[in-house]
């Protein structure tokens, strides 16, 4: 059959991220992946590849280095059971003085942020020289650039060496870490068994869009901070027809808003909530300007992700929102499709968050 149309595959990695999107064209499909989660789970995503009877990707993302989303990559790439044709991933050398970041990192005490820097720098080189192991090219991807029939919407370079410098600044490490260990405290503040006892029951009220519950703290959306390397995140988007859709990564609030000055991303008909429904990473006015029909997010379904607050300002929109841990029966991948494409006997409907007891 002559196949027309478009495929998202939103595998369930928990609090990691690794999804399959799929052009059909002519009956011949376009296949993108991106990202790959974490290093335990590049098995997982080979296995839901194999099970489709795919074995050749045309292109293969790395939003950003974090393990959470690059680490599994590098198990897909080094394996014998998947060919690809290019690879995209950003590379820090080729953005920063590489010699003042190493001094900054070594000359800093701020440890946890020194510590998620430096790791993910590991997996960027480890990543890329596993494609070069392969011989595929390498490309970084950038607002203004087309990645098969994907369109790179954030970040720009400059904005992406507007972010890299901050890791280079004493000054900027200390208040990134104060921040990430305020954020730190406030999260196990809320999340332990006295907060929970005390609010997870009491504040509870029935609104028209089904259940909604407020956070035990008035922290609101957007204002606490987004690490720089989420900043960065690789922003995509496909269109089919009328149609929109984004993929956010882990985006913060200046990497979208960013993105939609240059691009038009109001009223998208999908869309991946960002850093698996922090709250950090969307705002009120970013939500109204995307109102997505539908929204997909990678989660695993802790009081942190997704949090209740993203996904009640989405659903005060009209979208239905929906999250890999939420899915009672399957594998809990999530699979949205436009156009003609081949059925799936082996998946039945996913269920929104909230619309089942």
């Amino acid at each position: 059959m002559n196949y027309d149309g478009l495929e998202i595959d939103l595998l369930n990695l928990g609090d990691a991220d690794s999804i399959l999107v799929t052009r059909w064209f002519n009956g011949i499909p376009t296949r993108i992946l991106i990202d790959g989660g974490n290093s335990s789970d590049g098995q997982k995503v080979l296995g839901f590849l194999r099970a489709r009877g795919i074995s050749y990707l045309n292109h293969i993302v790395c939003s950003h280095p974090h393990d959470d989303h690059a680490a599994g990559l590098i198990g897909i790439v080094n394996s014998n059971l998947i060919d690809f044709g290019q690879a995209w991933l950003h590379l820090q050398r080729n953005h920063s003085n590489f010699f003042a970041l190493q001094q900054a990192l070594s000359n800093t005490t701020a440890s946890k942020v020194q510590s998620i820097i430096r790791q993910s720098l590991t997996t960027q080189s480890e990543l890329e020289s596993a494609i070069r192991r392969r011989n595929k090219p390498v490309n970084e991807p950038f607002a203004g650039q087309i990645i098969g029939f994907i369109y790179v919407c954030g970040p720009t370079v400059n904005f992406y060496e507007e972010q890299l410098a901050q890791f280079a600044d004493l000054g900027k490490l200390a208040e990134l870490e104060q921040a990430l260990s305020s954020y730190q405290n406030r999260i196990a503040r809320e999340e332990s068994p006295q907060a929970q006892s005390i609010f997870g029951t009491y504040f509870r009220e029935q609104s028209i869009f089904g259940p909604t519950y407020l956070a035990t703290e008035d922290i609101g959306l957007g204002e606490a901070p987004t690490e720089p390397e989420n900043e960065t995140s690789t922003v995509l988007y496909v269109s089919y027809g009328p149609d929109k859709c984004l993929f956010t990564a882990d985006a913060g609030v200046q990497a979208l808003t960013k993105a939609r000055t240059s691009y038009d991303l109001a009223s998208l008909k999908w869309m991946q909530i960002p850093h698996h429904g922090s709250r950090r990473n969307v705002n009120e006015e970013l939500i109204n300007y995307f109102k997505p029909a539908h929204a997909f997010v990678s989660a695993a379904g802790s009081n942190k992700h997704p949090r209740k607050k993203v996904v009640n300002a989405f659903k005060r929109v009209g979208t239905r929102v929906f999250s890999t841990h939420y899915q009672k029966l399957g594998t809990g991948h999530l699979w949205y499709f436009l156009g003609t494409v081949p059925p799936r006997g082996d998946y039945g409907a996913a269920v929104a968050l909230y619309d089942a007891g």
